[in-house]
């Protein structure tokens, strides 16, 4: 998978601790390409993905992805999607909470776990 991220069109902080990230995906980018011919949809592994980088970037999580939880994936993404990915980091259980939405609704959401790091490593 190309290590290609949406566009970023703006970043807030929320009153609970989360963020809120703009974001746009062009209906040129190239995850697109040919998932599928004719209907073309945004692939739930780059939706996992981009949740992952993004907030490991913005809530310093340097621990290695252990495994995915709740994983639902309700509204397709199309091309000229222009949605928001809300984050929110749960420190003591190590999970990262993301959710995509729109005016259309919620697109994905779900918690990925990351492993904590073993002491003296």
């Amino acid at each position: 998978m190309p290590d290609s991220l949406p566009h970023l069109r703006g970043e807030s902080a929320l009153a609970d601790g989360g963020i809120a990230l703009r974001l746009f995906v062009p209906a040129d980018f190239a995850l697109f390409a040919g998932h599928f011919p004719g209907l073309p949809l945004l692939p739930g592994v780059a939706q996992i993905h981009w949740a992952a980088r993004l907030g490991a970037a913005r809530f310093s999580i340097s621990d290695g992805f252990s495994r995915l939880l709740n994983i639902k994936f309700q509204k397709p993404v199309l091309p000229d999607s222009e949605m928001e990915l809300l984050l929110h980091w749960d420190a003591p259980r190590r999970q990262l909470a993301f959710a995509y939405t729109s005016a259309f609704g919620c697109h994905a959401s779900g918690k990925l776990e990351f492993a904590a790091t073993p002491a003296g490593l």
